[in-house]
């Protein structure tokens, strides 16, 4: 859905100025009537006492940046109803924590629908499996090494495993976005390295949804640590081990 083209720079500005000036209001009222480090200790508290305020600043806002003009006037007629602008608010948080689920298992099934595929066009003996035996074996392997170290070990979303001999060669860690997520895969790809030598030739390798590894991008030299990084968006800045996804085909047959 694209923006308005109502919706310009000035407004944004504006809104940006409201706000600022809503926060510095709201912290100087504080620092004003009470004790300073109190008001440190309280800092958490007196973000969450303002939300019912910013709610009511950027919903309108985001029905002039968003809105159809089909249904412009519907929305405005909504946000005169501040109770329904508030619960608004609560049902945008459960369609947001319904979907991020949603997305994220669903993205790993999707991505081994796509590698079934491709094995079957390009004659590989490989499956992948997000489910299964060959998987929960895994999983009790790992665990019977984790047991005083079970930070480290993530959920396997993904096995590729060797047909035949139900071998597995690689495993996947599925992520939408990298947000907060870098470093526990990181820390798993180092994890696997203490466990036994069987376990410790099976690669690891990530695949993203939306990450485009840009120039600024301080993952693009974290993930250098892991086997291989491949990312379903055609805007990826490929570098080092960081690829498009259709390049972990060739990165598998390797393993072969």
């Amino acid at each position: 859905m694209a923006k308005q083209p109502g919706w310009d720079n000035d407004l944004e500005k504006e809104f940006k100025k409201t706000i600022h000036r809503y926060f510095d209001e709201k912290i100087n009222n504080e620092l004003n009537s009470k004790n300073v480090l109190n008001v440190g200790d309280n800092l958490g508290q007196l973000l969450k006492d303002s939300e019912e305020d910013i709610v009511k600043i950027i919903t309108p806002r985001a029905v002039k940046k968003w809105a159809s003009p089909e249904t412009l006037q519907l929305w405005e007629s909504f946000l005169k109803n501040e109770q329904m602008v508030s619960e608004l608010r609560e049902i945008g948080k459960s369609i947001a924590n319904s979907m991020r689920p949603l997305a994220g298992n669903n993205f790993a099934i999707w991505v081994t629908k796509v590698l079934n595929k491709a094995f079957k066009v390009e004659k590989l003996p490989i499956i992948a499996s997000t489910t299964g035996e060959v998987k929960k074996a895994l999983n009790r392997a790992i665990d019977e090494f984790s047991k005083n170290n079970k930070s480290f070990k993530p959920d396997i979303d993904i096995v590729v495993v060797k047909s035949g001999n139900v071998k597995v060669i690689a495993i996947i860690s599925a992520k939408t976005t990298l947000a907060e997520r870098v470093m526990q895969t990181i820390s798993w790809n180092n994890y696997l390295q203490t466990l036994p030598k069987d376990i410790q030739k099976i690669k690891l390798f990530l695949v993203t949804a939306w990450e485009v590894f840009d120039k600024d991008s301080a993952n693009k030299e974290r993930v250098q640590q892991l086997d291989g990084v491949y990312v379903c968006n055609p805007d990826v800045k490929e570098y080092g081990n960081i690829k498009k996804f259709s390049k972990i085909i060739d990165d598998l047959k390797k393993l072969l």
